[in-house]
């Protein structure tokens, strides 16, 4: 069994080795299924591989039922935090243990192996990346010492109790019951230790009557006498940090408590000394005289967990379930089918529903179609530009363009035909150089006789007589008098 752990750290570290190199780091604490229980290096993916190799069949426990009450083996309890169990599920773990021959695991939560992750791999980084890891080693340390700062993790449950220490401890050279074979300095664990174990101080919940197996009297006593502690391994100093719970209640039951997560994450996992401690695990906890014992993963937060306990008897109906309970069921039947036979009455009624179209207020097209329609209905294109021109003269003060229209000077009148430019803009020299055929015409131009009024542009004025001012005011440029 140690090789087949060895095995699958050794398989889950190389995969893990090129997955973070070109994928998402992940630290996600405390999943035993899902893919983060795979990839992360908090995940427990290779412990719960570890004992399905070892011939369990394991399984998600998200609520307590009876039927898992029968049927499991063993509990692996990983909490993703320091939050206290509700008191039903306590009540029910006990009972369970109460029957015999199991085994509840508990992993106490800690801050992780993310510290540790880059300590170890940056001698094997390249080199122009190593400064980057040690600088994330430092970076998860700080933050492993804040949380310990702000959040405290000392609490008790009847049958153990967890205390934070006061400085971070390593377990090297372990002592106690099992104390573990370990070689080179290289196998030892590099989990710093936070917490230490003892007896539990918290007292025993309230029984209640369909759970309990026990009488008041034994109910009143103490924890510390009911259950027993056993410290398994323990630091150079005395802290332990794994135990084991025993009660003369439980009929060849126990409890396995482990202090600190991060000896038996993934990437905990891939260290000697911590295959040691989960093949040890793995050996006391499974059942004699079973060809395949059940491991059910029990995952909890903040969040408590759901108690299914079933009522000894027949059930009773109760709610809306009374409804089908006779004689009221016999109503119930009638009333159903007289309403069935209402709805036909109406149908022809009120005919089958239509769906009716309904304009929505927010549409932008509906006010540009009204707007539009008023324009035209005002004057159309002229109106349209005239405001349009309105609004650029008096918004823009454009006083040019191609939208504004000159209301001042008048309309441009179409060109009429008229004489030739240069019929009388030669002026003397021009009737010099006809004198020689007065009756030629040029071309494309009129006799003088034929002229429409107000069509013969004026001759320069270098060329205009002067007036005599002996002549008659009234006098003709010809000389000629009116």
């Amino acid at each position: 069994m140690q090789i087949q752990i060895k095995f699958l750290s050794v398989v889950f570290a190389s995969c893990f080795l090129l997955v973070a190199g070109c994928g998402q780091f992940a630290t996600e604490y405390g999943k035993s299924s899902g893919p983060s229980a795979r990839k992360s290096i908090n995940g427990f993916g290779t412990l719960r591989s570890a004992f399905k190799h070892a011939g369990y069949k394991d399984r998600d426990m998200s609520r307590l039922t009876n039927r898992l009450m029968n049927e499991t083996d063993v509990v692996v309890w990983t909490p993703q935090n320091d939050a206290m169990l509700n008191d039903s599920a306590v009540i029910w773990l006990d009972k369970w243990l109460g029957r015999g021959k199991h085994t509840l695991i508990y992993i106490n939560p800690d801050s992780g192996s993310e510290a540790e992750y880059w300590t170890t791999v940056a001698p094997l980084a390249p080199p122009e990346k190593r400064l980057e890891y040690r600088r994330r080693a430092a970076k998860s340390s700080n933050q492993r010492m804040m949380a310990r700062i702000t959040s405290p993790t000392s609490y008790s449950y009847p049958w153990f109790s967890v205390k934070p220490l006061p400085l971070p401890e390593k377990a090297i050279d372990a002592k106690g019951p099992w104390k573990l074979s370990v070689g080179a300095a290289t196998d030892q664990p590099t989990a710093s230790l936070e917490s230490s174990l003892g007896p539990g101080t918290q007292k025993v919940p309230p029984q209640h009557s369909n759970l309990t197996t026990t009488t008041t009297a034994t109910s009143a006593t103490p924890a510390s006498i009911r259950y027993k502690y056993r410290s398994l391994l323990e630091t150079t100093n005395g802290n332990s940090y794994v135990g084991e719970v025993t009660s003369n209640l439980w009929s060849d039951s126990r409890i396995i408590v482990v202090s600190s997560g991060s000896l038996l994450t993934n990437f905990g996992l891939t260290q000697r000394a911590n295959q040691q401690l989960a093949d040890k695990i793995i050996q006391q906890a499974t059942p004699k005289n079973r060809s395949q014992p059940q491991a059910s993963f029990l995952t909890t937060n903040s969040r408590p967990i759901v108690v299914s306990d079933g009522q000894p008897g027949v059930p009773k109906a109760s709610g809306m379930e009374l409804l089908t309970v006779w004689p009221i069921s016999l109503l119930t039947m009638h009333g159903i089918f007289l309403g069935l036979v209402i709805c036909l009455m109406l149908l022809p009624i009120f005919g089958r529903p239509r769906r009716l179209s309904h304009n929505r207020r927010g549409n932008f097209g509906d006010h540009l179609d009204a707007v539009a329609a008023l324009m035209k209905r005002a004057g159309g294109e002229n109106y349209a530009r005239s405001r349009i021109s309105e609004y650029m003269k008096r918004m823009r003060g454009e006083t040019s363009g191609p939208w504004v229209i000159d209301e001042t000077s008048p309309p441009t009148p179409k060109p009429l035909p008229t004489l030739m430019s240069n019929r009388l803009s030669r002026g003397s020299s021009a009737t010099t150089a006809n004198d020689t055929q007065p009756n030629t015409v040029e071309p494309n131009t009129v006799e003088p006789n034929t002229v429409e009024p107000n069509t013969v542009s004026k001759p320069p004025a270098s060329q205009v007589p002067t007036a005599n001012p002996t002549e008659p005011a009234d006098s003709n440029h010809d000389g000629t008098d009116t």
